[in-house]
């Protein structure tokens, strides 16, 4: 049922996914801020003159006004800085936009991201990361594997090789197609803090107690996968009309504080999920949703680039 897979990459990893499953969204979060996609020139246009247009005429009192633009107005390229009085301290906010025009594949694609309360001792270094990620990011067609080091987000690549911590999270949903209440969720993190393991979580929610003989463990321990050492918890409970059942299958490796190369990796698959006439019931088998659960997570691995470490 699940024996045909295509590979996906999501931050610095990739997976294998069952071609009978369809992508339901992606997110990244990038140096501390999401980059957004879009396409066609129009649509570039549109957005950086909405946000010149913003920052040029913002009315509040505490509001980010217009400072100055990096690049010329009307380039393939911008970074526009405001500035806002917050009670008596100075905050910046950037908006930056970068339109992909060399490239034979991806031509018209574009990328934009912002952030606020920057302080006026960092500013000028955030203004040279985000000229660093303007400069270095490129399309990826939503297959393409890169050979290089750097992050994959949706229809992008930022080439980077990983060794400087920073907050990077990446994130991919899939549904069944002939199964819509079996979700796939798989989230890749950089923590910079300690975190309880999936086990450590689980016993403290003390989920056995709160209903008791309900939930049946199905499989719980230790997992290593290609080198990532994690956690399982495998688990059934009756369904909400109580004629059948549902699943929460959940694999985490907790990887390395501030490791940009060795994030928390999250896998998640759940059934009798989630959409209008679902009543919580799964619509596959333990055994199917098993044979599942083993084919993605086994797959789960470092993008490899030759030089990883």
């Amino acid at each position: 049922m699940f024996d045909k897979t295509q590979t996906y990459c999501f931050g610095r990893y990739l997976v294998d996914i069952p071609i009978g499953a369809v992508q339901k969204g992606q997110g990244n979060t990038y140096y501390a801020t999401r980059i957004n996609s879009g396409k066609g020139i129009p649509d570039f246009t549109t957005r950086v003159n909405a946000a010149l247009t913003k920052r040029k005429n913002e009315p509040g009192k505490h509001g980010f006004k217009y400072v100055k633009s990096e690049f010329p107005e009307g380039g393939d390229k911008q970074i526009i800085v405001a500035k806002a009085d917050l009670w008596g301290t100075s905050a910046y906010s950037l908006d930056a936009f970068v339109k992909i025009a060399s490239q034979k594949v991806g031509s018209g694609h574009f990328y934009y991201l912002s952030g606020e309360g920057f302080s006026a001792k960092s500013l000028d270094s955030t203004i040279a990361d985000y000229r660093d990620i303007l400069a270095t990011i490129r399309y990826r067609t939503p297959r393409g594997i890169p050979s290089e080091p750097g992050f994959c987000l949706e229809n992008g690549f930022i080439a980077n090789d990983g060794t400087h911590p920073q907050a990077e999270v990446a994130s991919l949903a899939f549904r069944l197609t002939d199964n819509q209440d079996v979700r796939i969720r798989i989230e890749s993190e950089v923590r910079f803090k300690p975190w309880p393991s999936l086990l450590t979580k689980q016993k403290q929610a003390n989920l056995q107690g709160r209903f008791p003989g309900m939930i049946k463990t199905i499989k719980s321990g230790q997992l290593t996968v290609n080198g990532l050492v994690g956690e399982e918890s495998l688990m059934s409970y009756p369904s909400d009309d109580k004629v059948g059942e549902a699943h929460n299958f959940t694999w985490e490796t907790l990887g390395e504080e501030g490791r940009t190369l060795k994030p928390d990796i999250l896998l998640e698959i759940t059934s009798g999920e989630g959409i209008a006439g679902v009543t919580g019931q799964s619509s596959i088998s333990t055994k199917q949703i098993l044979a599942l659960y083993e084919v993605i997570v086994k797959s789960i691995r470092l993008r490899p680039t030759g030089v990883n470490k």
